[in-house]
């Protein structure tokens, strides 16, 4: 008889204890595998047919940094060089971004502007992203004109990572 109530209560244990404690929530309800929601620094790839590009973001509290170094992009494409601000938001399962022309290089002849939206694999350490976007290159008319022409536009793959918890 004590056999059987310690087999049933071993099995009543198995069946209702949840990883992490008895009886306490399962890991990932918050939507995020660490306790810190989707506060830190990411890091994400973008590629297409002869371009290659970084970009970097970072949150804290919820929300992205203010930090232009930490919030930023670097795309090379057709022989070219572009960098920029990116805005960045992040939900449950989602990242939407815009990559914002630098004007602070008001030196250069040429510009670009990208977004892109991934899907988060939030059950993964990593919190691994993968996603699509669009960036358009711009060249500036001949001085002195301020007017900026379409020059190329190309369809991104893009895949990211939460590189650190701590935000930079």
């Amino acid at each position: 008889m004590k056999a059987m109530k310690c087999s049933l209560a071993l099995i009543f244990v198995a069946a209702t204890a949840h990883a992490g404690s008895f009886g306490g929530p399962p890991p990932f309800t918050n939507g995020s595998p660490l306790p810190t929601g989707v506060d830190g620094s990411y890091q994400a790839n973008a590629t297409a047919s002869n371009t290659t590009g970084v970009i970097r973001f970072s949150y804290r509290n919820n929300t992205q940094t203010s930090s232009t170094t930490a919030n930023s992009y670097v795309f090379f494409s057709e022989g070219l060089t572009f960098s920029g601000p990116a805005s960045v938001n992040i939900t449950l399962s989602t990242i939407a971004a815009v990559l914002q022309r630098d004007t602070t290089r008001a030196f250069t002849n040429t510009a670009m502007t990208g977004s892109f939206t991934a899907k988060i694999g939030p059950h993964t350490p990593s919190y691994y992203f993968k996603g699509k976007g669009f960036m358009q290159a711009f060249i500036q008319e001949p001085a002195p004109s301020t007017t900026f022409l379409n020059f190329f536009s190309k369809n991104l793959k893009i895949r990211g990572v939460r590189t650190s918890i701590v935000s930079s």
